[in-house]
């Protein structure tokens, strides 16, 4: 073999070596840094409602209003019960958005047709102006008006007569949205 050959055989495996692993390859690089910051979270909380006793009776006929009482008053189908309540909101932070509801029917007694009849829902105020689809921020210290109705669905069949059913606590809750 010639010299030239030979030499570039052993330059070659030389730059293998170098660069496979026995050795290192550098590259250029440059760093910089970025300043940290305190970073803080909002709040979104809602006070305890204020609600009285009374429910009251809607019956959808031309005297409605009447006072419901809770194991005395006899419902049909068709009827609405409803309670008002207040609380206040606490939203703070940059783009805050949460929505209101109110947690699904639960009932203490065993599920029976009455109950499975009976529904709940609830509407919003703020100001006396219907509350957003979303509270934002800008809701914050507002004092929601909430309605809670429960209704005894309209078509409910004849397994539904002479039955009771006990509405455990309803829960109004506040969830935090972020698109």
């Amino acid at each position: 073999m010639k010299k030239s050959t030979k030499g570039a055989l052993a330059a070659g495996a030389a730059a293998v070596i170098l660069l496979g692993g026995a050795g290192t390859l550098a590259y250029w690089t440059a760093d910089t840094t970025i300043d940290g910051g305190d970073i803080n979270s909002g709040q979104l909380l809602l006070s305890a409602a204020d609600c009285g006793d009374e429910w009251t009776l809607d019956t959808g006929e031309d005297a409605p209003g009447a006072e419901f009482i809770p194991g005395t008053t006899l419902i049909v189908p068709g009827d609405v019960i409803t309670k008002t309540c207040e609380f206040d909101i606490t939203a703070t932070g940059d783009h805050l958005r949460a929505t209101l509801a109110p947690s699904d029917a639960e009932f203490s007694s065993p599920a029976n047709a009455l109950s499975d009849d009976l529904t709940i829902d609830a509407t919003y105020t703020i100001g006396g102006v219907a509350a957003p689809a979303e509270i934002t921020e800008a809701n914050d210290g507002d004092t929601v008006v909430a309605v809670v109705s429960v209704t005894f669905d309209s078509a409910s069949t004849n397994e539904s007569q002479d039955l009771a059913a006990t509405l455990d606590t309803i829960t109004i809750t506040a969830t935090q949205v972020h698109n």
